[in-house]
């Protein structure tokens, strides 16, 4: 994953993600619209083979939440969800006996 910051304000963010595709860009969208200070999330894959995705954050100017903040802690969360996720597994796998 390479990203590359295309624009940045205080309250919106564009960024390229080099080498993605939707699955890792729809969960950070998804994972971004848990956050109640964002007003929108989303992104943008103009041809499959040839472009990166180009995710957009923006965050709620009420809220005062920066979009890079909202943006790092939402990979946080991520990060976090798959290290349970690889745990759970692990031990799913450790209790199942074949007999």
């Amino acid at each position: 994953m390479k990203p590359r910051v295309i624009e940045q304000e205080r309250y919106e963010l564009k960024i390229e993600f080099q080498e993605e595709d939707h699955g890792f860009c729809n969960l950070l969208r998804k994972t971004l619209l848990e956050e109640p200070a964002v007003e929108f999330a989303g992104y943008n894959i103009d041809h499959p083979l040839l472009a990166s995705p180009i995710v957009t954050v923006r965050t709620k100017k009420s809220s005062k939440r920066q979009a890079k903040v909202v943006l790092r802690e939402a990979l946080e969360k991520m990060l976090a969800r798959t290290e349970e996720f690889r745990k759970d597994v692990n031990q799913a796998v450790s209790d199942y006996s074949v007999d």
